[in-house]
């Protein structure tokens, strides 16, 4: 449903727990990478987490059907910051979600720094060199490796998450070794891994990954995570997700 008020704005409806989300065309709307990573965690209450460039919001949102009740939604775009925190009055989840407009990655010092049990993040997939750029800078900055590289970006998740917190990441299969790299280096050790194909018998596009700040080396690898059973019909595993509410 779009705004009469707001032409470039469309209410959708996440079709989980009731909740729905108003969006913007000219800018990054969610994919259902966003409901996969949101689904990958376990969450505990009495827990601080904390999401990196929350866009619309979305992923605090369903961390909050899943338990998560103290989440800071971090973004830097203005326009999508205030278009969480209106997200967020919408669907009554003041008590859950705080939204700071801010860029993560210069975060530093008191009380940043080591703040979070855990962090969630779907960084921007391509380099600066890679894929179609987009029609926006705020769209290009939300896909690709504008300002800040993966290294950049790994390097402020450690300095925001608490010592043995964890960090959990959606990231394209293709650059997964570039992601293993960057988290060791900023010691965040990768523990648990699990790859993300559209169909069963088609190649990895994405991969979830679960960190550990100053974790032992070792790491588990999850059975793969089918979106669809066939064309337009999702996995037992992903209808369940809905079908739950």
């Amino acid at each position: 449903m779009k705004s009469k008020d707001k032409p470039q704005e469309r209410l959708d409806d996440l079709l989980i727990d009731n909740m729905k989300l108003w969006q913007r065309t000219d800018q990054f709307c969610f994919a259902i990478d966003a409901v996969i990573l949101a689904h990958f965690p376990k969450f505990h209450e009495k827990r601080s987490y904390a999401d990196l460039g929350t866009g619309t919001g979305v992923i605090p949102l369903l961390m909050t059907t899943r338990g998560a009740k103290q989440i800071t939604a971090i973004e830097v775009n203005p326009l999508m910051a205030e278009l969480a925190a209106r997200n967020v009055i919408l669907n009554k989840k003041e008590a859950y979600i705080e939204v700071v407009e801010a860029d993560y990655c210069q975060l530093v010092g008191s009380p940043w720094v080591g703040r979070f049990d855990g962090l969630v993040i779907n960084p921007p997939y391509f380099n600066a060199l890679q894929g179609k750029p987009p029609d926006t800078v705020d769209v290009s900055l939300a896909r690709h490796e504008t300002n800040y590289t993966l290294g950049d970006i790994a390097q402020s998740a450690a300095r925001l998450v608490k010592y043995r917190g964890q960090v959990w990441w959606i990231y394209g299969a293709e650059r997964l070794v570039d992601l293993l790299v960057a988290l060791r280096a900023v010691k965040l050790e990768p523990k648990r891994i699990r790859f993300v194909h559209s169909f069963p018998n088609t190649k990895a596009k994405l991969v979830l990954v679960e960190s550990t700040k100053g974790g032992q080396v070792g790491m588990l690898t999850e059975a793969p995570l089918y979106i669809y059973e066939q064309p337009n019909v999702y996995s037992e595993e992903v209808r369940s997700w809905y079908e739950r509410n």
